[in-house]
């Protein structure tokens, strides 16, 4: 009696997910150097023009799907960079709130004894009439899960997050296994990351396997 024995070889295939973080182009607050975070404003027209510059030289990569913040300013760059793409608006993606320092710059604050005091602490006390900073960490890096999990779900490949500066340094420093800080991860207007979620990873440690800031193609 002749046996044969069959070996199957089963393959892993490794799902790897392309997420890109979009800071907005530049406000005229960004321009002047003033606090702007759940305060609303456009982009002003030098951000635009730098927007544009960038869309031209290709900076951008094609997407399946684009995730904003509630922020005219993202809004609008997002409208700019994928216009026949429809938005999902994130609640969770807006920016720090700033309280009182809102729309003034270090020049005009630098005396206020509040904001010494918020500075000395590197921006870990609660700003006055603002949002305490691990509150907000914590708030960008659920909205972050929750997409994350829409992503799956929904199998799109290559994602666009237009969101804030903030928010991607809150989702940096919590998801990716670097010795970087919060403030560490500070990113230019208009540029931003891609991030490389292997799916394997994410449901095992919930970290993002690799990353690389954005160069024009």
């Amino acid at each position: 009696m002749t046996g044969v024995l069959k070996c199957v070889r089963v393959l892993s295939i490794k799902m790897i997910y392309n997420l890109y973080l979009i800071r907005h182009a530049k406000t005229q607050a960004n321009l002047e150097g003033r606090y702007r975070g759940a305060s609303d404003e456009p982009l002003s027209a030098a951000g635009l023009q730098e927007l544009k510059k960038r869309i031209r030289l290709g900076y951008y990569p094609k997407v399946d799907q684009v995730y904003v913040s509630p922020r005219q300013r993202c809004l609008q760059t997002a409208q700019i960079i994928y216009p026949g793409l429809p938005l999902k608006v994130v609640p969770g993606f807006d920016e720090y709130n700033f309280g009182i320092f809102e729309g003034k710059s270090y020049e005009e604050l630098k005396n206020n004894p509040a904001y010494r005091k918020w500075i000395a602490s590197g921006g870990k006390e609660r700003a006055p009439g603002g949002e305490d900073i691990e509150t907000y960490k914590l708030r960008c890096c659920r909205a972050f899960a929750e997409v994350v999990e829409e992503i799956r779900q929904e199998g799109f490949k290559d994602t666009a997050l237009v969101v804030h500066g903030g928010t991607i340094m809150a989702i940096l420093e919590r998801y990716i296994h670097d010795e970087k800080k919060f403030y560490d991860w500070q990113v230019p207007n208009t540029q931003g990351y891609k991030l490389f979620l292997e799916d394997e990873h994410w449901q095992r440690e919930k970290i993002i396997s690799t990353y690389q800031p954005f160069t024009a193609r």
